[in-house]
């Protein structure tokens, strides 16, 4: 515990159960949960915590999409990458899925899509790719296994589309200090910071 914050792993199927069994409602803010190797956070489960009187916030990844679902039954979704599944009902599960370590700090070994779109969007505004570029190198990520969603392939889709073997200086730097596009971290830092459940407690 830091802060009066407790950090546990990304979420699976009978965690949330297991957290609130026996305590007190409290605050969760449930970010990354489980995808693929393990059955992901249920509904069932979150429906319960918050019967029970716990305040659920959604951000980040598997949390942004269960609040997308659940946000008419109380769930409450936090920050961009949540604000992006709420608003579009076609928005993909796998937008925010990736490969990460399996211990702590779980560093991420791919990039979502939601990130390689936010380095794209930066690449039109700086004139680094044409519209029509900055789509196909898209959509060249899109249609690949999200494992495969590496730095290593935006860099091969952009020398492709540019036509060049050597990336420009801009471009580099930028993919070289990727954490700017990384949409899923700046939502939970958003919300260790803000924390909007204090708010809330003083209205």
């Amino acid at each position: 515990m830091a802060d009066g914050i407790t950090w546990l792993p990304p979420a699976r199927r009978g965690d949330i159960e297991q957290l609130i069994a026996g305590k007190l409602p409290g605050i969760i803010g449930l970010a990354d949960g489980t995808f693929h190797a393990y059955p992901s956070v249920s509904h069932v489960e979150l429906r319960e915590a918050m019967a029970a009187g716990w305040t659920v916030y959604g951000l980040c990844s598997m949390g942004a999409i269960r609040a997308s679902e659940m946000h008419h039954m109380g769930m409450r979704p936090w920050g961009r990458v949540a604000k992006m599944f709420c608003e579009d009902a076609n928005f993909a599960d796998d937008e925010v899925a990736l490969v990460h370590g399996s211990e702590p700090p779980y560093a991420p070994i791919t990039e979502p899509m939601i990130h390689i779109r936010e380095f794209c969007l930066k690449a039109r505004e700086c004139g680094w790719l044409s519209v029509a570029q900055a789509e196909m190198v898209i959509r060249n990520l899109r249609e690949r296994w999200y494992a495969e969603r590496t730095i290593m392939r935006v860099r091969e889709a952009i020398s492709h589309q540019l036509g060049i073997s050597q990336l420009p200086t801009a471009i580099d730097d930028a993919l070289g200090h990727f954490k700017a596009f990384r949409l899923k971290q700046a939502d939970l830092n958003s919300f260790v910071t803000d924390r909007p459940w204090l708010g809330e407690r003083n209205e």
